[in-house]
């Protein structure tokens, strides 16, 4: 791989961001703008540039975030420009990005190993951008962002952000093992790692990444767009064709092992045998019927539920419009979450969760809802009843509890505002060291 090669020549030479400097969790509050049109960022005309390397723009919690925080104002109000890179061609999230006005652009790559014409566009591009700094999402975002800082003149800093967790190394495929390591040996370098999860910090220190380099910067709601609305539980029965009297139980998530989806199909139907009248309504990529039942251990799950109590939707656009119409949403993920966007929207909408505790999720949901052991389908259905004993008004005051965590400890604006606040932080940081002005 052109990117891991020539993140290894490097490895352990200085690093343009790579000093003493731990990157500035808490941000800070100036405006920027530099005045050598010379230096990337241009003059003071010349808004200074964050240019976001991600590996595509598919439907997914760290597609979705970045989405939410280039179109926020919060950097356009420090002085930044945001533009975004998108390693594969770009997905459906690129729309909304767009729809922001942030400039897209892409190495056009396939599912495949970058080769030498990947790392011509990536210098091609990160040169005419010229970029003050770099911020990588995911683990090929990352070792992108720090190829590129060798591909471009001047001094960038170079920002990750890691969006996943890692209970354990080893149910990584193989060449993100490599990666993870490749990137635990050269994490003295970035200015920041910034991760939206406690545990996974904690986790990835584990394996080797720079402790000193953490800044916990969890996922924001927009809490005026997510928000409860008594006409959605009607709605929400009328879009999917559900009857009035079960209790709807919602997951939004992509179709992926790490997800788990038979465990609440499992869990759903144990918890009916127990005399509650649940109805599951599956949302997301993968999700719909021709896709499940294409798994023989999906479909024989599905099988335990009657026909006319189970819902299976592929991707939407619409959720906002009916999820706080949802009685109860549930994550039964196994591995892999760090801080999941369903339940944030889910918590904004008033909606009370289930989840299992994997990343953050436990801690987000705190005592607004239930959490149980991964891969525990008993426990699963248990919690399911329970929030299906409360009865609607029980369940109301649940979410009513969560909402208001979630607009107290997530709102959208507070996080953009400490992304803004780091990013103007750094790029100072990069001004000084670039002409040697303090």
């Amino acid at each position: 791989m052109e990117f891991m090669r020539a993140l290894r020549v490097d490895a352990f030479r200085g690093d343009a961001g790579g000093d003493a400097h731990r990157g500035n969790a808490q941000g800070d509050d100036r405006r920027v703008g530099w005045s050598d049109p010379a230096l990337p960022g241009g003059s003071d005309s010349t808004p200074v540039t964050v240019l976001h390397i991600i590996t595509g723009l598919n439907t997914g919690g760290a597609e979705t975030m970045l989405a939410k925080l280039v179109g926020h104002p919060a950097a356009r109000r420090r002085g930044l420009r945001q533009e975004v890179l998108s390693l594969l061609v770009p997905g459906t999230v690129s729309e909304r990005i767009r729809a922001a006005g942030i400039p897209i652009h892409t190495l056009g790559m396939k599912r495949a190993l970058p080769g030498i014409g990947s790392l011509a566009r990536l210098a091609a591009i990160v040169r005419r951008v010229q970029p003050a700094i770099l911020q990588g999402w995911m683990h090929h975002g990352n070792l992108a962002a720090s190829v590129a800082a060798r591909l471009q003149p001047g001094r960038p800093a170079v920002l990750w952000n890691v969006r996943h967790s890692l209970a354990d190394i080893d149910v990584e495929p193989r060449g993100v093992r490599a990666i993870l390591r490749l990137q635990a040996r050269t994490s003295h370098r970035p200015r920041a790692i910034i991760y939206n999860s406690r545990v996974a910090a904690a986790q990835y220190a584990a394996i080797g990444f720079d402790a000193g380099r953490q800044a916990i910067i969890p996922n924001g709601f927009d809490c005026t767009a997510f928000a409860p609305d008594p006409a959605a539980r009607g709605r929400l029965r009328t879009i999917f064709g559900i009857g009035s009297g079960a209790v709807v139980v919602g997951m939004v998530a992509r179709n992926h092992p790490m997800k788990s989806v038979d465990n609440l199909i499992a869990a759903t139907a144990l918890a009916r045998k127990a005399g509650h009248d649940l109805h599951l309504l599956l949302v997301g990529n993968g999700m719909d019927s021709a896709t499940l039942m294409a798994s023989p251990a999906t479909a024989a799950a599905l099988a335990q539920l009657p026909a006319d109590r189970m819902t299976l939707s592929g991707e939407r656009a619409d959720v906002a419009h009916w999820l706080p119409g949802l009685d109860v949403v549930a994550l039964p993920s196994s591995w892999g979450e760090a801080f999941p966007n369903i339940i944030g929207e889910a918590m904004a909408c008033g909606v009370p969760c289930v989840t299992t505790d994997v990343g953050d999720a436990g801690w987000v949901v705190g005592r607004t809802g239930l959490v149980v052991p991964p891969g525990d389908i008993a426990a699963l259905a248990h919690a399911l009843g329970q929030l299906a004993r409360l009865g609607a008004s029980g369940r109301r005051m649940l979410g009513l509890a969560a909402r208001t965590r979630a607009i107290a400890e997530f709102s959208l604006e507070s996080i953009a505002e400490r992304y803004a606040g780091l990013y103007a932080g750094e790029a100072a940081q990069a001004y000084h060291r670039a002409t040697g002005r303090r």
